[in-house]
């Protein structure tokens, strides 16, 4: 039923398209707009949260671990990495592109928790890797076997063979087969120029956008045609239009890791958003503005990019992050100081679109090297290790000095509880995610200061890079004079932002919200 249902989707497509500091026991820091823009949780299942005690985390464990996500955190979505079954550990080589992976449960356990997640308006993005399989899905052994066999069939189009050695190319065994694999021999890439891989793709986000899920994450957009920047945008073009005609608020999110003239140029695929590369991790321009504490170039770069971005899609939605499994940790880089953390953590969150925590990153777990090290265990406790996984085949990154979870819970001044209290902010000041950003020059470097306006009403944003305070004088920066201090962040426990008449104090650390 399921492969009849999957071929009839992918048929009529393809016809159709053509090829505040937060209390920790206070309220909850979670959205009240329902809309397209979300502040995402990316969720590296395997280890997160285990439910069944074997030591690898899994989809019942997602599931339990919501409230925390949406209720105590204040996230209103959630990025799965792939779940799909796979012979790794990471679940980037699919063997089975509509079956869960039994390591993380089943898909009843899938259907539980997308419905939870509805239930709490929680939105749920799955990873979608396509520019390859695992060279142990059917379609890859079909194939192998046909050229073997010195026949064909119709999985030998669906990838890219050779029977003479080429650039990117790796053997099968030792035989005189060739084929295609970007990544790694057990990922052979597939031939998304052949109709009946995109047929296939169709069926297959049908098949998941059937199931409830509200949109992807497009895993290795930037390889999909590695030689032809042009075809890929036409791809991942065909692939929005094929989402939106089975639910046209399916959200897309790409992953490009190139620099910023090609990731802009990919906007005009009509995917909704890509990873903003150019400002994050540890060689960013986020960091870059903290560690020189250049505010003033952190808000022009911000305007000039979301300028950018919106010319080449009016409907572009920037997705800033500072952190993901691919990347070190930011806790690491930012010298495990709770402030700088909180204050990286404040200038990305407040950035607008949709941003994407890495799960961990709110309570300052470290990882860096090799890919296994960042993607550690969550630490929920020290006493109570019910729902802890073991680590990824090869991590070894002691977290031994990460206070947990159910203990930064109780500590206001904590790194988790300041993160609750960003997106509280962001969550009740609509314009900070959807409203048009302008830069705002201040009379020190060192603050960070712009506006958003949305729907008639201008937000101002004040954050204080620098460790000494500093005066602004509002008349000087232009703010109008009915402004008022309506909200504030402390990175560190000082005195409030303050102002007095039209000069605003703005402690060290500081974020001050106006209006």
């Amino acid at each position: 039923m399921r492969r009849r249902w999957r071929a009839a989707v992918a048929l009529s497509l393809v016809t159709l398209l053509g090829v505040a500091p937060l209390a920790a026991c206070g309220p909850s820091p979670a959205a009240t707009v329902s809309d397209r823009y979300r502040t995402y949780y990316e969720v590296f299942v395997g280890s997160f949260a285990d439910s069944d005690g074997d030591g690898v985390g899994d989809l019942a464990g997602v599931t339990g671990k919501l409230s925390y996500i949406h209720d105590d955190l204040g996230a209103n979505g959630i990025w799965l990495t792939p779940i799909n079954t796979s012979p790794s550990y990471h679940k980037y080589d699919v063997s089975d592109f509509e079956a869960i992976d039994p390591e993380f449960g089943t898909m009843q356990d899938f259907d539980a928790l997308v419905a939870k997640a509805h239930a709490k308006d929680v939105r749920v993005l799955m990873d979608l890797v396509i520019q390859h399989t695992s060279s142990k899905h059917p379609w890859f052994t079909q194939a192998i076997q046909a050229l073997q066999a010195g026949t064909t069939n119709k999985y030998v189009h669906y990838y890219d063979f050779s029977t003479t050695p080429k650039a990117g190319y790796v053997q099968y065994g030792s035989t005189g087969i060739y084929y295609s694999a970007v990544f790694s021999p057990s990922m052979p890439d597939l031939n998304l120029d052949d109709p009946g891989v995109r047929s296939e793709i169709a069926g297959i986000v049908g098949f998941w956008l059937g199931k409830g899920v509200d949109g992807f994450r497009l895993d290795a957009t930037t390889s999909y045609y590695p030689h032809d920047a042009a075809a890929g945008v036409a791809f991942m073009r065909w692939l929005e239009s094929t989402c939106r005609a089975v639910n046209p608020q399916a959200y897309l999110v790409g992953e490009a890791w190139t620099d910023a003239t090609s990731l802009t140029s990919l906007y005009a695929s009509g995917v909704d958003s890509f990873f903003n590369y150019p400002f994050a991790t540890v060689s960013g321009k986020l960091n870059a503005a903290l560690t020189a504490r250049d505010g003033t170039g952190l808000s022009q770069a911000t305007q000039a990019w979301n300028e950018t971005i919106h010319a080449a899609n009016p409907a572009a939605i920037d997705a800033p992050f500072i952190s993901n499994h691919d990347n070190p940790r930011p806790s690491g880089y930012l010298m495990r100081s709770p402030q700088l953390e909180k204050l990286s953590a404040a200038t990305y969150l407040l950035m607008p679109g949709n941003p994407f925590i890495y799960y961990g990153e709110e309570i300052g777990m470290v990882g860096s090297g090799t890919d296994p090290n960042k993607r550690m265990p969550m630490v929920w406790s020290t006493t109570d290790l019910t729902g802890t996984t073991k680590p990824p085949p090869g991590g070894t990154y002691d977290e031994s000095a990460v206070v947990p979870v159910d203990q930064q819970l109780k500590d206001p001044g904590s790194v988790l509880s300041f993160y609750r209290a960003v997106l509280a902010l962001r969550n009740r000041t609509p314009a900070l995610a959807r409203g048009t950003y302008t830069s705002i020059t201040a009379g020190d470097r060192s603050v960070l200061a712009f506006s958003d306006a949305y729907q008639g009403t201008t937000v101002y944003v004040l954050e204080n890079l620098d460790s000494a305070p500093h005066v602004e004088q509002l008349d000087a920066m232009g703010l109008p004079a009915s402004v008022k201090v309506r909200d504030h962040l402390l990175t560190d426990g000082a005195q409030a932002p303050s102002l007095s008449g039209r000069a605003l104090t703005l402690p060290p650390g500081s974020v001050a919200v106006l209006r």
